[in-house]
This record gives structure tokens, sequence and C-alpha cells, in this order.
């Protein structure tokens, strides 16, 4: 559910395609928020403090997952899901907000998907205290694979693809899950959701691959 900033490039506007995963209910969500965009609005708030506001969340989400590992103390896990929610939102309002404001640049995109990456570091390797190293690394690989994917449509379409069943907002809710799943203490529920990550990330660029092969012989 990321926000949008330049329009002009076509590098972070998603394209209009069959979409899978949470990308099916962020128009709900954006209208959900419009309290707090319209009060952001008012306020002139800068986008890209937005956008480096989701890093921050997402840096005390990773932490969350990694001291409730390192400290033994399940019940820090809880504190997931509404950072996940917070980080969500933040990435839904910095392009809104810039678009609004007349903010939006390409710079912006850039920014936006520099801090999408980070914010995938934070919380996707912070599963490396709570799963096998190597299975959070490859769970962290796959979902920057899935994000090239998405920016390659933006290179061959100009518009970026969104497609797929584990996108940035589904990564994030599968995470949230097995936070509570974990504190509840059902089973291995980081090291289930680190394979959903990994293997749904795989499914989605290789989608979001295809479709833009597709696109760049259509172009011709």
């Amino acid at each position: 559910m990321s926000g949008t900033r330049a329009t002009r490039d076509g590098l972070d506007r998603p394209r209009q395609e069959s979409r899978l995963g949470l990308y099916r209910v962020k128009p709900w969500f954006v209208r959900t928020l419009r309290p707090v965009e319209d009060a952001l609005v008012a306020r002139r708030a800068s986008p890209d403090a937005l956008t480096a506001a989701a890093v921050v969340v997402s840096a005390a989400t990773g932490a969350a997952i990694a001291l409730g590992g390192a400290w033994n103390r399940p019940l820090v896990w809880l504190a997931v899901p509404p950072l996940v929610v917070v980080r969500v939102a933040l990435n839904a309002l910095d392009g809104s907000v810039a678009r609004r404001t007349g903010a939006a640049r390409p710079a912006g995109a850039v920014l936006n998907e520099a801090g999408d990456r980070a914010s995938d570091t934070l919380v996707l390797g912070a599963l490396a205290f709570v799963v096998a190293p190597a299975l959070a690394l490859g769970a962290l690989a796959a979902a920057y694979l899935a994000s090239l994917a998405g920016v390659t449509g933006a290179a061959v379409a100009r518009e970026r693809l969104t497609s797929g069943p584990m996108g940035k907002a589904d990564r994030a809710a599968v995470v949230a899950v097995a936070a509570v799943a974990a504190a509840a203490g059902i089973g291995p529920a980081f090291e289930v959701a680190a394979w959903v990550v990994l293997c749904g990330s795989l499914a989605t660029a290789a989608l979001r691959f295809t479709r833009a092969a597709v696109a760049a012989g259509g172009a011709r």
C-alpha cells in the first residue's frame, strides 16, 4: 500500500491490472485515512518526513521482533501488529499528501522506494533473531526481487506493477499475524511466516517479470 509520489515518470504509479493480496483493499484503506490525510495537508506536512517516519516505525517493528526473541519475552511481539498498521498507513499517506500539496516529484518516488527497501530490511532482517538466519535472508532477498520486478514495469511500461500475492503490505501482514501467533505460543509461527514471504515473493516476482516482458513486447 505504498503512497505514490512521482506521477510524471510512472515509477510509483500502480498499473491498472488484476490484483491479488492487500492491494485489492487499498482504496478502502485510503478512504479510511482521509481525515488524517486532510489534517496533514492542512498543516502542509512534508511527504519526505512521512516516508522517514515509516522507516523509523519499521525499525521499531524489527526491534520488537528481535528483542522478543533475544530476551525470550514473547509478549513483546504483541507490539508488532499496531506498528505494522502505522507503517502501512504512513506508506499510503506520503504519496497522497505529496499529490494534494503539489510536492510530488520524481525524486520523491526514488526516496519512497529507498524507504520501502530499508523498511523491508529492518523487519524481515529481524526475523534472523527468531528463525534460521539463512531463511530470514532468503525471505528478504525474495522480497527485494518482487520489488525489483515491480519497478521493472515502470521501466518498460511506465507503470509500476503491483500484481501478485505478496506485495509490501502482504509481507507486513504476514509478519504481524505471525507475531500474534508466536506471542500466543502457537507453533513455529515466525518460521512459517518467513517461508510464506519467501515463496509468495518469488511467485510475485515471477508474475511481475512475466507481465513486464509482455508489456515490453507490446511496446515494440
